[in-house]
């Protein structure tokens, strides 16, 4: 059932940091809390992780195979640029060698994306709430980003992202299906997008979940790639392969696009066990579609017990094609804290005020997901003289409204009085200004940031960081400024 799409604003979204964009920008010694987002100190509580979207089958036999094979052979370098595997996705592919580019996971690939198609001066488009990193990479290099709107059903809006393309952009980005929602746009409409755009322009289409798409009629957007189109195609052994640990990516496209991501790598990024895995995880092996078969039949049967479960609990759910999905919630930062007072992790935010995502675990996991969400949701109509759920760690809520264009608001929580910093940087982790820097009592305290920096100046569009640091606690979460 999908509704309470109009219970937010199309343009109320924020996106959490993604951990190549911040760490590298902002650093922090202090303990992190992790369950918020990528990219501070990782959780290690596996059981109940169902926040990073990981597979709970873990990689097939063949693959935990090949990298214990290659555990005598870790004195010898790779392939520099891990030839083997790329000739071996040529082919499953059906494109040349060199059409295909390999990397440390999808998450190297669209950095180098970025650094080969980010200009300054120039802009870049991409939907939001989508995947952030290569929209904040290329602010690193210095492209502005014009985000689009996602549609009433949380589908990429691609209308909206061509009217937002001008003689200044050099690429737009796609990530199909979409993180955090879910959702597909349809396959026609996206290569129609591809054939109206600008010919300068390069089309980025992050594939990272494709394998979990159930109509097995739907195309893969490779099929671009071999009609000759402007196209990079960004996949990953990380999601259905169940590879993630190993980081290893790669990418598809025009030869020329794909010369210039080449341009930029630098070499055996790629580790010898993660390419023997990886070779064996390949499609072509036929004695792995079993593998690949249970990882999507897992998502599927988890996912729609949880959506029988909403059903009953007459909660708003986003159908998903990937393996996770959003729940409206009510108060998605609190319900999230709650969860994660019992051992199970999600994630909120990305300006979808009710809404968390979940990834699907196995089917004890999830069951165990929907008895505490029960729990705390029933606890929450209780009678009593405050009903709202009050943390029991320290906080750093998401910015509203945000996307912003004049002010926005940020609301912190602490569990007992503090030394307290709230400050704002910039893209390049230049400290911007100041919100607070004293003791603070517990309870929840809210600044309010008028996109000005410390001398009051109004500052430029763009994306920045909010970070929060309560005695040992470091917190940091990112929001976009749009005038």
């Amino acid at each position: 059932m999908l509704g309470g799409h109009n219970k937010i604003s199309r343009r109320g979204f924020v996106g959490t940091i993604t951990g190549s964009a911040a760490l590298a920008l902002i650093s922090f010694d202090r303990k992190a809390i992790a369950d918020i987002a990528p990219g501070g100190n990782m959780l290690t509580d596996y059981e109940g992780r169902l926040c990073y979207n990981e597979n709970p089958l873990g990689p097939s036999r063949h693959a935990i195979d090949a990298l214990h094979g290659q555990v005598e052979m870790c004195h010898r370098y790779p392939d520099w640029f891990a030839g083997s595997l790329v000739a071996k996705l040529a082919n499953v592919h059906q494109v040349s060698n060199n059409q295909v580019v390999c990397g440390a996971g999808a998450t190297e690939i669209l950095r180098l994306c970025a650094m080969a198609f980010a200009e300054p001066g120039s802009n870049i488009v991409a939907p939001y709430p989508s995947y952030s990193q290569f929209p904040s990479d290329s602010e690193l290099f210095g492209s502005s980003v014009r985000y689009s709107n996602l549609d009433s059903n949380y589908r990429v809006d691609l209308v909206d992202m061509l009217s937002l393309v001008d003689n200044d952009t050099t690429a737009v980005c796609i990530t199909n299906p979409n993180n955090p929602t879910g959702t597909i746009v349809d396959a026609v409409d996206l290569f129609n997008f591809v054939d109206v755009l600008p010919s300068g322009v390069v089309t980025i289409i992050d594939e990272a979940y494709y394998e979990y798409i159930n109509d097995s009629n739907y195309p893969t957007a490779v099929e671009l790639v071999r009609q000759g189109k402007n196209v990079v195609i960004v996949k990953t052994f990380s999601k259905i392969y169940g590879l993630a640990g190993a980081r290893i990516g790669y990418a598809i496209g025009k030869e020329l696009r794909i010369n210039e991501i080449k341009a930029k790598r630098i070499m055996a990024t790629v580790s010898r066990p993660a390419l023997e895995a990886a070779k064996v995880s390949l499609p072509s092996n036929h004695y792995l579609e079993n593998h690949t078969d249970r990882t999507r039949n897992l998502a599927n049967e988890t996912k729609n017990y949880c959506y029988g479960e909403f059903n009953r609990l007459n909660l708003s759910y986003i159908p998903s094609e990937t393996s996770f999905f959003m729940v409206d919630v009510g108060n998605g930062d609190s319900v999230r804290s709650q969860l994660a007072s019992y051992g199970v992790y999600v994630r909120s935010g990305w300006g979808m005020q009710s809404f968390i995502r979940v990834s699907t675990g196995t089917m004890e996991e999830m069951e165990y997901f929907i008895y505490v969400l029960e729990s705390i949701l029933q606890e929450r109509h209780r009678p009593k003289s405050d009903s709202m759920f009050l943390p029991n760690a320290v906080e750093l809520f998401q910015a509203y409204p945000n996307p912003f264009n004049s002010s926005t608001t940020i609301r912190i929580f602490l569990p007992e009085e503090r030394n307290t910093k709230l400050e704002i940087f910039d893209i390049n982790g230049r400290l911007v200004k100041q919100l607070v820097s004293n003791s603070l009592s517990a309870g929840e305290h809210s600044f309010k940031w008028k996109a000005t920096n410390s001398s009051g100046n109004s500052v430029s569009s763009g994306s920045y960081f909010y970070r929060l640091t309560a005695g040992n606690d470091a917190l940091i979460r990112r929001m976009i400024l749009i005038r």
